[in-house]
């Protein structure tokens, strides 16, 4: 009896080991058509550019075919400009329309409508290629995409909103922009006789550097920021001359009454060095001193607010030496 009861059971078992291998050969999810565009805490997906002054970059975007079986038909995916999705997530996050994302220009780039995926193919790239001389980064801007769904299309786009649209940030970068630590540079109210305290330093760990062009980046001055409604009265330029390793400040708007210390000459250093523990990741540094000062004429009607900025600024950027992709093998 017990040998009867033990052969019943494997050839349950037996059974069990076949119905799962033929339930494999079948599609067991819809293969819907999607991107690959991670949404970040900002609600859209930062895409990174190397700027070029006098030519285009192409930057790869994924489009998959999602399912637990390969493509088994060619595919052409239909893709557009979505501007509706990027107003509606505009009505959603923000209260003020000068924060608001910005729709990138038509004349800043240019992609196919089509993108054919073949048979046996989950994976293809959509080239989407940016011109972007030009380009004013006081403004935030986004390139929305979708995918287009019509019932004479031989596939369905996903469900799901975030896998069937793509919200590009476009971050144009050059060799000095990116996130600076500034823990070490100090932001003083000043008196009206012109002195101030050290015991009053303002401190901010960290601020952006937004590109203009090849060598050139602009900050807000001080601590302003892209969430300040004037934040465009408040553009400081950094220009970097690579040949000698000097900076000098300037700006567009005379009413901050920007005054660089030191002649307007500030030395900058750039170095690398290999991780100790990842032999393939290089680290590169971008350091230099700064010292201006400014006004604040907008905060207060009628009232100028005098500041100095002063301490070091350093910028880190790590690089996979195994990517061959620039904007893939920096670890943003």
């Amino acid at each position: 009896m017990r040998k009867l009861i033990m052969y019943i059971g494997l050839c349950m078992a037996a059974l069990s080991v076949v119905s799962c291998q033929e339930e494999w050969k079948d599609e067991l999810y819809e293969q819907y058509a999607s991107f690959k565009a991670v949404i970040g805490d900002n609600g859209v997906t930062d895409i990174y550019v190397r700027y070029k002054e006098n030519g285009k970059v192409t930057y790869q975007l994924p489009v998959i075919i999602s399912g637990s079986t390969n493509n088994a038909v060619d595919r052409e995916i239909h893709i557009a400009v979505d501007p509706d999705t990027l107003a509606t997530l505009n009505d959603a996050r923000f209260g003020r329309e000068d924060l608001y994302y910005q729709l990138l220009g038509e004349e800043h780039y240019d992609f196919p409508s089509t993108l054919n995926i073949k048979a046996g193919t989950n994976v293809d790239t959509l080239g989407i290629d940016f011109t972007l001389a030009g380009v004013d980064m006081v403004e935030k801007w986004v390139l929305p995409l979708t995918i287009v769904d019509d019932p004479s299309y031989n596939y369905v786009s996903h469900p799901r909103k975030n896998y069937a649209k793509a919200l590009l940030r476009v971050m144009p970068f050059n060799d000095y922009s990116g996130t600076y630590s500034t823990t070490t540079m100090q932001v003083f109210i000043k008196n009206e006789d012109g002195s101030y305290s050290q015991d009053d330093a303002i401190v901010e760990s960290t601020r952006t550097a937004y590109v203009v062009d090849d060598n050139t980046v602009f900050f807000y001055a001080g601590l302003m920021d892209e969430e300040l409604i004037d934040r465009r009265n408040y553009k400081v330029y950094f220009k970097f001359d690579p040949e000698n390793h000097y900076l000098s400040l300037s700006t567009d708007n005379e009413k901050i009454k920007l005054q660089p210390a030191n002649n307007n000459m500030f030395a900058f250093t750039v170095s690398e060095q290999m991780d100790a523990t990842y032999p393939y990741l290089m680290h590169r540094y971008v350091i230099f001193n700064i010292e201006y000062d400014f006004v604040d004429y907008t905060s207060a009607e009628g009232v100028e607010i005098p500041y100095k900025v002063s301490g070091t600024m350093t910028l880190e950027r790590q690089i996979n030496t195994q990517i061959p992709d620039e904007d893939q093998a920096i670890q943003w």
